[in-house]
């Protein structure tokens, strides 16, 4: 595996571990923009065939990059990316200010129950997030979260059902 290979199979994968500790996909991506400099630099030192060891070594550095970009002063607001998501869920576009305006307030009930699932269920969240919105295969996720592919699955169906159940609620 060359350089190139490499800077697209772990980009997004620093990216989410980034994103696991800041909670915001801009700095996320500076960060893993960071990390793939720092193993550019690297790369006569990198042994790109043993490939465990270099997802350890990415995941490990987007952590502890991601962890020195939250102690930086200009990092003392929280961020959420709950708006990006929610307008990731509802793509249509809309012309006049009514349809806009109903857009707006669904969206935000939208925020609200991402909220309130990420509450409720930090570790489905998290699954589905990674998975469904951010595109890393189920296998990564579940090796992360020290679950069989299976189970990983299961989780997003639950999430899925328990979003459906509560926007149910609200839209009737």
């Amino acid at each position: 595996m060359n350089y190139d290979q490499f800077y697209l199979k772990y980009r997004k994968i620093a990216r989410i571990y980034a994103y696991g500790v800041l909670k915001d996909w801009h700095i996320a991506d500076d960060v893993s923009q960071d990390v793939l400099y720092k193993m550019y630099i690297m790369k006569n030192d990198l042994n790109f065939e043993n490939e465990k060891m270099l997802d350890a070594f990415i995941r490990r550095s987007a952590v502890n990059k991601a962890l020195d970009y939250r102690k930086k002063a200009s990092f003392r607001h929280e961020f959420s990316c709950q708006e990006e998501i929610a307008s990731f869920l509802n793509y249509e576009t809309y012309d006049d200010a009514e349809t806009e305006l109903i857009r707006k307030e669904e969206n935000e009930f939208m925020n609200m129950i991402l909220e309130k699932f990420r509450a409720e269920q930090p570790m489905n969240y998290e699954i589905l997030i990674q998975v469904k919105f951010a595109g890393i295969p189920v296998e990564t996720v579940a090796r992360e979260f020290g679950l069989t592919k299976s189970g990983v699955n299961n989780r997003i169906y639950k999430a899925k059902r328990w979003l459906k159940e509560h926007y149910r609620k609200i839209y009737g």
